[in-house]
């Protein structure tokens, strides 16, 4: 297919705000597109040691650009996020001078850019360049619009959020737009539990959200019959157009297309499939807490022994990296008596792994790409929250789709040590709810609609195509 038309993705450089932008960049290179996706050189190393040979040969009609972030190789990104973000803020620059010097014959002239919704940078980006913004929220709508009217948030007194007062009924969120249910004070992103609005990071968001109200189109990586279109649109900027055109993955999945695996900063071990296809139907749990969580080593402790004492098969992905920068020692003779039922890896194919007839739960840090996972595949989920929207995400999932369960007090205290009995009691419960799973399999359907032709998802993306066309076309003018 001759393409015509050419987005520039820029995700956020983290695992989980890469991975929903590369299964969109696939879905519209469906669609005529030639894409240019955007990666650090810090970002793109890590793929490339984890096993990406696809960033080095990519598929016709995609490119790879890589841009330095500024930052030396080993600064902490994911610990100092203040100079991380304020790295990424000053991106435009260097960014534009690349896209320029790269733009050759048998290239099309760039359509739109694409950025993930805490890359202000495409602001400036797109005004340069003189193309529509598209700003593309990879977390729940409700969670977004919590973010997007973060300035009113504050002015109501909501923002910073004061974990004491939490619970208060006189403290509940109201005011926002969207049809949504009243939200508790540690739905908001976690970063804005702070002592005062002049908390750097309070400060920090509170700009990203001033950034994330400039844009030409709004495109959100949730689905209709979950949230409602009236929660997407009220991500719209100015009346410009907000669809929902997740779960992305899902499309690529059923089309087995595995995206996620050439962007992954982590080597998977596909092992772990071949010790599923000898488990029972839908006996496994199935346990991870994602790319950036941390534990004590005592936390750590009681999860073994917790997930032990169930006496129900399990698969933990234990990253390398997960115990607060101590070796993540188990307790003693644990691999040995658990060898028969239990299998750790230190990364796993999660779309894999979720769609696998042996798994029956999840036991999850609840970000946004995992709870979706998890729901199209009719996974029900043990929630445990670590930081930014997994608090709402957890919360959603156990009171208003009523899919899992949760961990009592993690809510207001992600350091709280959630002792063996409670592992072992939360994961007793989540595998023998008939009811979480049934409903789960209802949400399953919905999704699995969603992103087929005719499908909500489906046709927005559709839209977006035909809309963004026309959008780029009274920019040249």
């Amino acid at each position: 297919m001759a393409k015509s038309l050419h987005a520039v993705m820029v995700p956020f450089p983290v695992q989980g705000g890469i991975n929903p932008l590369m299964q969109l960049a696939h879905l519209l290179s469906e669609r005529g597109f030639f894409i240019t996706f955007v990666n650090t050189e810090w970002c793109h190393r890590r793929m490339l040691d984890a096993g990406g040979h696809a960033l080095q040969q990519p598929a016709e009609g995609f490119r790879f650009l890589t841009i330095p972030d500024g930052l030396p190789a080993k600064h902490e990104r994911y610990t100092d996020l203040i100079t991380y973000l304020r790295a990424l803020e000053n991106l435009a620059p260097v960014l534009e001078q690349r896209l320029l010097v790269t733009l050759s014959e048998g290239i099309p002239p760039i359509t739109c850019i694409i950025g993930e919704s805490y890359m202000s940078c495409t602001y400036q980006l797109a005004l340069n360049l003189r193309v529509p913004r598209v700003v593309f929220w990879t977390m729940c709508a409700a969670l977004s619009i919590s973010q997007f009217k973060a300035e009113l948030l504050l002015s109501r007194g909501h923002i910073p959020v004061k974990l004491g007062e939490a619970k208060r009924a006189e403290n509940l969120i109201t005011c926002l737009p969207g049809n949504l249910p009243p939200l508790l004070p540690t739905d908001l992103i976690s970063f804005y539990r702070a002592e005062s609005a002049s908390d750097a990071l309070v400060k920090r968001f509170l700009y990203e959200s001033q950034m994330q109200n400039k844009g030409d189109y709004v495109l959100v990586n949730t689905v209709e019959e979950l949230e409602g279109r009236e929660a997407v649109a009220a991500l719209s900027i100015n009346g410009c157009p907000a669809m929902a055109v997740g779960p992305l993955f899902l499309p690529n999945f059923l089309a087995h297309r595995d995206v996620v695996r050439s962007t992954s900063m982590f080597a998977e071990d596909e092992s772990c499939l071949e010790w599923l296809d000898a488990q029972q139907p839908a006996s496994v749990i199935y346990v991870s807490f994602g790319s950036t969580a941390v534990k004590s080593k005592q936390q750590l402790e009681e999860i073994a022994l917790g997930l032990e004492n169930s006496q129900r098969p399990f698969l933990w992905v234990l990253r390398k990296d997960i115990a607060q920068g101590e070796p993540g020692i188990l307790p003693q003779g644990f691999l040995e008596r658990i060898r028969d039922r239990g299998l750790i890896v230190r990364w796993a194919p999660q779309v894999k792994v979720l769609s696998h007839p042996s798994v029956r739960a999840f036991l999850t840090h609840s970000g946004w790409n995992s709870v979706m996972e998890s729901f199209s595949f009719g996974i029900p989920m043990l929630g445990w929250p670590y930081f930014m929207d997994q608090f709402l995400n957890c919360r959603f999932v156990k009171d208003m789709w009523k899919i899992g369960m949760d961990f009592e007090g993690v809510d207001v205290d992600e350091n709280k040590l959630v002792t063996r009995e409670e592992v072992e009691k939360g994961v007793r419960r989540i595998m023998e709810s008939e009811e979480a799973r049934q409903r789960v399999f209802k949400l399953k359907e919905a999704a699995m609609k969603a992103v087929n032709p005719g499908g909500s998802s489906f046709l927005n993306l559709n839209k977006f195509v035909e809309e963004i066309t026309q959008i780029a076309k009274s920019f040249a003018r």
